[in-house]
């Protein structure tokens, strides 16, 4: 019996997979549980096991293929069986391929093991070649200039629709043919890129909207000092602001539920754990690793486990879990000298917190001019969910926690 193996979600965010590398050729005998292939999926790199005992039969994605989660990437199966005339929908291809059937259960390297069954696939063109496209959608690509061809549809029975036009023109800007400029070179998108690319352009079609205060981080920087006495003592790190503030948020975020949610369909689904995700820059991008039940820890606490993720996203040695989950957003470009910007939200997230750096300014402390460390921070929340006084109204309460930091667990 032929086994299928599909590209496998391996975490709640991932809709599709990058095909890296082939560990194992057509031909090949495996074992249930051998290496087969590597992935990148959701910010992340896996390897994906055999199903079952076989041959590998038949390899059906080259490399740098982008495959959505359940689809058939390979067959396994006695040598000589007759091998199913189905092959995987490719999201970088131009044209979509034949549906897929029915799947198997395949495992990770983590030995977890997963059993699915693929929806059907589905074309985007129709027998003869004809795109399946919606009156609107083939007006707005006529108004915007985007190539129906290379589109995606989302839309039932994979009918591409007004927003799939949308977010190709955002994410692909088209380049005419008449276009004489001189290109300096030509350079490939990494699989992490190109994820960026999609998740963004998924949160640039939400409405947003996007509050800006300033806090005061005077006590902050003192608090800060006493706890780096003992803790790089103790533990060998130093507590950074960032610790202090996602500690705050998280705080907050028990007070705020809406922003601590996800907009599924007509329901707003909020959720009991606050799991914070920080931001982190790193050569091949930003990348957000999680922070669970960062409201039941310690600002200690919290420094530890950032820096153990930091340096382990520096040699890429993440696990999904570590990647995935998070149910509010805090960006820092505070160590870029970056005083002010306006961030995009983190799908399905319903808000993000942006940071500035800190800054010695005079401001007016009871009708005198004194000097303070303040900080600008902005808050995009979506416009579907939230409105306006909730988002001002969490940015007081969070001010209300950064500018009396000693309440906090330390």
């Amino acid at each position: 019996m032929v086994t299928t193996m599909i590209m496998q979600r391996m975490s709640v965010a991932m809709e599709y997979g990058v095909i890296l590398k082939w560990l194992k050729k057509e031909g090949d005998k495996v074992k249930k549980g051998d290496l087969v292939v590597e992935i990148f999926g959701e910010k992340n790199e896996f390897e994906l096991e055999a199903p079952g005992d076989g041959v590998i039969l038949k390899i059906l994605c080259e490399v740098n293929d982008e495959i959505p989660i359940s689809e058939p990437i390979a067959f396994i199966g006695k040598e000589g069986e007759e091998i199913p005339d189905v092959r995987p929908r490719k999201l970088n291809a131009a044209t979509t391929t034949s549906p897929a059937t029915t799947t198997e259960s395949v495992t990770h390297s983590t030995k977890t093991a997963v059993t699915q069954t693929a929806p059907p696939s589905v074309e985007t063109r129709l027998p003869g070649g004809k795109i399946k496209a919606s009156p609107r959608a083939k007006k707005k690509a006529k108004e915007l200039g985007v190539d129906l061809s290379i589109v995606v549809g989302t839309g039932p029975k994979g009918r591409i629709v007004e927003k799939d036009i949308i977010g190709a023109k955002t994410a692909t800007p088209q380049i005419a043919l008449a276009d004489d400029r001189k290109v300096r070179k030509v350079e490939t998108m990494t699989p992490l890129r190109r994820t960026i690319a999609r998740r963004m352009t998924q949160s640039a079609l939400n409405p947003h909207i996007t509050m800006i205060t300033e806090f005061d981080m005077t006590e902050a920087i003192t608090l800060r000092k006493e706890l780096n006495l003992r803790v790089e003592k103790a533990h060998g790190i130093r507590v950074s602001f960032n610790d202090i503030i996602v500690k705050a948020v998280a705080d907050t975020l028990e007070l705020f539920p809406k922003f601590n949610a996800t907009l599924a369909g007509k329901n707003l689904h909020m959720f009991d754990d606050v799991n914070i995700g920080v931001a982190m820059a790193t050569d091949d991008g930003l990348i957000v690793v999680t922070i669970r039940e960062a409201n039941k820890k310690s600002i200690t606490d919290i420094a530890i486990e950032t820096k153990e993720m930091g340096k382990r996203a520096k040699k890429n040695k993440l696990t999904s879990e570590e990647m995935t989950g998070s149910t509010f957003t805090v960006s820092n470009l505070g160590p870029f000298k970056v005083d002010l910007f306006i961030p995009v939200i983190n799908p399905p997230e319903t808000a993000i917190l942006a940071l500035g750096q800190i800054k010695k300014k005079p401001v007016v402390v009871d009708d005198k001019i004194v000097v303070r460390s303040m900080m600008m921070a902005s808050c995009a929340v979506d416009h579907r969910v939230l409105d306006g006084a909730p988002a001002g109204q969490f940015l007081a309460a969070l001010k209300e926690t950064l500018e009396n930091p000693y309440m906090m667990k330390m």
